[in-house]
């Protein structure tokens, strides 16, 4: 039967006014202003007629408000967004209404996108490079729960400042937030006789403000915070209300993870008033006697952008050219899409990223020659199959094996310069060989700390770059911009990001690895439990003679080797932490300007790393898989790289002799 149409009638805005007072306000909060209800009289006029007090009606109104508030305009409505929001809800049905269209469901804030039917999506439309300097800037914000567009600052200096100040702010209430959503530090959502005994014993994983254990003397709490240093190089623990002394004399720390000064970390012990290890009259008195500590454990991607909403972190559905649409405005993605991507990545096999090691030296005549001819694996193999081309060949530097660094002879500094811009204009001579390459791979160069311009002041030290690293210059890869069609030489920070259809791919260069065990605390309970596990071998070995029997090999523990070990090590503290530098600023310089292309919340589908200083490994955590690439060349004549097939996100290492 076909929907009957209501003929218009004349509202008046007093008409209307309890009822969207009773909708829009007491339901939703939301405030309407004048303008607004005018525009609402007029509509609901003009769609409902004689039933504009039916459910039809009033539904149509639940609608505008769920709109408004999914779209995040605030608590008054206005007369030009409700416009914009009752377009939005009758666009695709031609004047209908229907929730359908609405934002939660669309692809874009662009109301024309509801109209893209997704047998016309192209996967090449959702592959995309993207440096900090495109990335959207989203802020948490701890008050409302949710995340906000920062717009881009009109004065970069106020701005980087500010965020400077509130760098570990910003970290505390995002893993805080995370933590209030597992279930293991929750509050029993109802009372009975078993929850008040184990509330009574203090055994309910409830994190406590530090300011709350002031005058609780001898009672365990389960704390959350910063771990740092006072400048008395007490170790301290400090959280949003206050700081406290930690006595880690007796704690025990898991073994699985790394623990350095600049990490969140989560301690349970007890509280003593008496003990008053610091002069300082502005700490909390007393000192808290740690048990154990551990990490803040870390969140399923997919659990997290649930949590926020599906807000588009990437920013690969945001139409830049789209001047309309406001600078801080908020975009979502549409589960429906999302779920027509996966699919899409499903049915493309053939598709992969192909990466090198880190040091990819131009100036090395050796690794020129193992890079030749692996160009000429990949294009014979092109030849053979057209699908066998690789979406993008990523190269990590450093790309010059000496810094590029400024001498007391401008001669010379120009030297240095030619020899630096001769290393790709040589990379350029090679890749014009393999006309498939060119015109079918993208050509990613991702900087080290030997290149420009970030190796002018640091000399190359790594210690004393600055991340997010600015990529290379132009003026260096002018050659390789003619070569390559427009689009295919991507010129990347350190980090870049890679969306892949639903997929959020992280490439990040650092000696990671080295950073964290050289900075790894050691507690005394480490050197005891080391001691320990040194004797009962020698006992092992006193009471066999030397001899190892069958029955003194435990088969029923998995054998997991070393390198495995510490690789999972390395990934639970990035993971947990929720960054890819979970320092103090003193072990690592951060521009807290794009402090945002650092953090990894929600998860990342998958991290590359280039770590030079740890093998080849790969390890999944929470839904999340991590892979190291090591050096591209050792020293001896091979080339290493590694294949990350996107279909089946399995990673394949290769080594090429040559």
């Amino acid at each position: 039967m076909e929907k009957r149409t209501a003929l218009p009638i004349s509202l008046q805005p007093s008409n209307l006014r309890p009822i969207a007072y009773r909708i829009l306000s007491k339901k939703h909060g939301l405030n309407i202003q004048t303008d607004a209800l005018q525009v609402l009289t007029e509509t609901v006029g003009s769609k409902f007629g004689s039933e504009w007090k039916g459910s039809e009606s009033l539904q149509f109104l639940e609608d505008i408000a769920k709109v408004w508030k999914i779209q995040d305009r605030g608590l008054f409505v206005d007369g030009t967004g409700l416009k914009a929001v009752i377009k939005e809800l009758t666009y695709k049905d031609g004047g209908s209404v229907s929730f359908k269209a609405t934002r939660q469901d669309t692809l874009v804030d662009d109301p024309v996108n509801v109209e893209i039917g997704f047998d016309e999506l192209k996967w090449n439309d959702f592959f995309r490079f993207i440096n900090p300097d495109k990335q959207p800037n989203y802020f948490f914000d701890h008050q409302r729960k949710q995340f906000s567009l920062i717009p881009t600052p009109s004065s970069k200096l106020t701005f980087q400042t500010k965020n400077a100040v509130s760098y570990f702010n910003r970290r505390y209430h995002l893993i805080r937030d995370r933590l209030s959503r597992n279930s293991s530090f929750q509050k029993p959502s109802f009372s009975s006789i078993s929850s008040i005994q184990k509330s009574v014993s203090n055994q309910i994983n409830e994190l406590t403000l530090i300011k709350n254990v002031l005058g609780r003397d001898g009672s365990k709490f389960l704390l959350f915070g910063l771990l740092s240093q006072d400048a008395e190089g007490n170790y301290i623990l400090e959280d949003s209300s206050d700081y406290i002394i930690l006595n880690l004399k007796q704690a025990y720390k898991s073994s699985d993870c790394f623990y350095c000064l600049g990490m969140f970390v989560i301690v349970e012990g007890i509280y003593s008033a008496t003990t008053n290890v610091s002069t300082n009259s502005n700490v909390i008195s007393g000192c808290f006697y740690v048990n154990y500590l551990g990490h803040p454990p870390a969140e399923r991607r997919e659990v997290s952008l649930e949590a926020y909403g599906n807000l588009d972190f990437m920013g690969i559905n945001r139409d830049i050219e789209d001047t309309h649409i406001s600078s801080s405005h908020i975009f979502r993605i549409n589960k429906n899409l999302r779920k027509k991507l996966l699919s899409m990545e499903k049915e493309n096999v053939e598709h992969k990223l192909l990466i090198l090691g880190s040091d990819c030296f131009l100036d090395n005549a050796k690794f020129m020659e193992g890079l030749k001819k692996l160009l000429s694996k990949i294009e014979d193999s092109i030849i053979e199959n057209s699908d066998n081309a690789p979406l993008a060949l990523v190269l990590m530097g450093s790309f010059t094996s000496r810094p590029l660094t400024p001498t007391d002879s401008s001669t010379a500094t120009i030297s240095n310069s030619e020899d630096y811009k001769n290393g790709f204009d040589n990379l350029a001579s090679i890749l014009s060989k393999f006309k498939n390459i060119v015109s079918r791979t993208k050509i990613v160069l991702i900087p080290g700390p030997h290149d420009p311009w970030q190796a002018l002041y640091t000399l190359g030290s790594s210690n004393l770059n600055i991340f997010p690293q600015f990529s290379i210059p132009k003026i260096f890869l002018n050659r390789l911009e003619k070569l390559l069609p427009k689009g295919n030489l991507i010129i990347g920070w350190n980090p870049i990001r890679v969306n892949y259809l639903t997929q959020e791919i992280v490439i990040f260069k650092d000696n990671l690895y080295e950073k964290l065990k050289r900075n790894d605390i050691v507690f005394e309970s480490d050197i005891q439990r080391e001691v320990e596990k040194v004797e009962k071998e020698k006992e092992k070995e006193r009471i066999s003679h030397g001899k190892i029997s069958l029955d003194d090999i435990d088969t029923n523990q998995p054998h997991v080797s070393y390198k495995t070990r510490q690789a999972r090590k390395m990934v639970k503290a990035l993971l947990d932490q929720g960054t890819l530098q979970p320092f103090l600023s003193n072990l690592k310089i951060i521009n807290t300007a794009c402090d945002y292309a650092l953090r990894m919340e929600p998860l990342p589908s998958v991290v590359i790393l280039s770590d030079s200083s740890f093998p080849n490994v790969s390890v999944t955590y929470n839904g999340c898989k991590v892979i190291n690439i090591t050096k591209a060349m050792g020293s001896s004549r091979k080339i290493t790289y590694a294949e990350y097939f996107t279909s089946t996100r399995q990673i394949d290492f290769s080594d090429l002799y040559f």
